[in-house]
């Protein structure tokens, strides 16, 4: 049999064998004994804990308190969440496993805790807990813009998705241009102020294809031209498919974790968002060009005779509901087949296609230009005043008399167009019986010696 001062240094080494905090706590509350590692948890030396108020020492007394009472009517309690608050102000989660012990006579004498540091443990669940909810916003974000019909509806999606994956952060979206010249700020967030244009070759993002960091620990990333001198830390996303760019996210983060960890799970979260956003904007890209290409007369770039036929029915519609009138001109150009036979095909294109430029020129508000097909041309025209219509359309057809057409080296003859006029309701009551109206016009026009302007009747 041990003595008892052998038992007791035995039990003393058992207690400091042991990594994890080891307390004795009597029924009335109070720290009896405890090991050196819930000295350096809670920073206070064994001296001071023995003899105080156990729940000193949680961020949570309340809480302790009800977990010390809970082992006491149950006999033990296990993985009970608690928070060890350090004498420095440093917060340890741990999980306690508490039992009663009772003295010589089989009374309870009090609990016997042990805690387990489980600090990483919780910083990785919370970590892995945001990483399922922002892949989750992302795959959110990229539904929505597969969902999208047009690249306007694309940018509030973007912003509102990068907003709350960079919390609190400032930032902007831009987009490429049609020439490929200029990114253009289509939408911003935060209290920032950003160039509204600049050139691509200013972001370093944009000339690498990849992320750019700069500002942030000891990068020695250069500062973007298109970014103040004294920003703080920031990225910039270029948003690339296929070798192409489309635009670019810039963002001035917030740090919560300033460290490598924290600023590679940045990274980590911008590049899958950015790689989910560019593919979306480049088949959305590709989806505006080609509707474009099935709406336009690739020769003039004006609308084609499937737009109108689209487009007029629901004009029609909107003039009926606000009881407003609207005219259809059909336009031709006179003894164009004498510029085709005489001239070439070549010349005849480049006729149509001056021609087009000067009818797109005449456009107001919501007018609409097309080629109906041919040497033939239709204008719509909404919420119109007969007379001022009229007027404008006369002064077109003075205009293409003074119209100066080239091919090669050879001044072409003058132009000159007939126009027939319908006007909604009073001609029409749908798409059919104005552009037949209009046709009509355009063929009394013709007969009565071309160059004028007939209004049907």
């Amino acid at each position: 049999m041990l003595a008892k001062s052998a038992k007791t240094s035995y039990a003393r080494s058992l207690i400091e064998a042991s990594l994890d905090p080891l307390v004795t706590i009597s029924a009335d509350g109070k720290i009896m004994d405890v090991n050196s590692a819930t000295e350096k948890v809670t920073g206070v030396p064994r001296k001071e804990l023995i003899g105080s108020d156990f729940s000193n020492y949680f961020t949570d007394p309340q809480k302790a308190q009800d977990g010390y009472r809970l082992a006491f009517s149950q006999g033990k309690v296990t993985d009970y969440p608690l928070a060890i608050c350090h004498a420095s102000g440093k917060i340890t989660e741990v999980l306690y496993n508490a039992t009663v012990y009772r003295d010589e006579d089989g009374n309870i004498a009090g609990i016997f805790a042990a805690a387990r540091d489980v600090t990483a443990l919780k910083k990785a669940q919370r970590e892995l807990e945001a990483a399922i909810l922002h892949m989750q916003l992302i795959r959110e974000m990229t539904d929505l813009l597969q969902s999208c019909q047009k690249m306007d509806e694309a940018y509030p999606i973007m912003k509102s998705a990068f907003m709350r994956l960079f919390p609190e952060s400032d930032g902007g979206l831009y987009m490429l241009d049609a020439a490929g010249n200029s990114l253009v700020l289509a939408d911003s967030w935060g209290d920032i102020r950003l160039e509204a244009v600049f050139n691509p070759d200013e972001c370093w993002g944009m000339r690498r294809g990849r992320i750019h960091l700069a500002g942030c620990c000891n990068s020695i990333n250069p500062v973007c031209g298109h970014v103040c001198a004294d920003a703080g830390p920031y990225l910039c996303i270029p948003l690339l498919a296929h070798a192409r760019g489309l635009g670019l996210i810039y963002i001035e983060p917030r740090f919560a974790d300033p460290n490598a960890d924290g600023i590679e799970r940045m990274l980590s979260i911008a590049e899958a968002a950015a790689d989910s956003a560019r593919l979306a904007l480049a088949n959305l890209t590709l989806r505006e060009e080609l509707h474009e290409l099935s709406i336009r007369d690739p020769l003039t770039g004006l609308f084609n005779r499937r737009f109108l036929e689209e487009v007029l029915d629901r004009e029609l519609l909107r003039m009926r509901r606000s009881e407003q009138m609207l005219a259809v001109a059909m336009i031709d150009i006179d003894h164009f087949k004498i510029f085709n036979d005489n001239y070439g095909h070549d010349a005849g294109d480049e006729v149509l296609k001056k021609t087009g430029h000067l009818l797109n020129g005449f456009r107001e508000g919501s007018d609409i230009v097309c080629r109906y097909g041919g040497e033939e041309f239709v204008v719509v025209t909404t919420e119109v005043d007969p007379q001022k219509i009229l007027r404008r359309l006369e002064n077109l057809r003075l205009e293409v008399e003074h119209l100066s057409v080239k091919f090669g080296n050879q001044q072409l003859p003058n132009l000159s167009v007939s126009i027939g006029v319908a006007i909604f309701p009073a001609h029409g009551s749908n798409r059919v019986e104005l552009l037949n109206r209009a046709d009509q016009a355009l063929y009394v026009a013709k007969e009565a010696g071309r160059n004028r302007l007939v209004v049907a009747g």
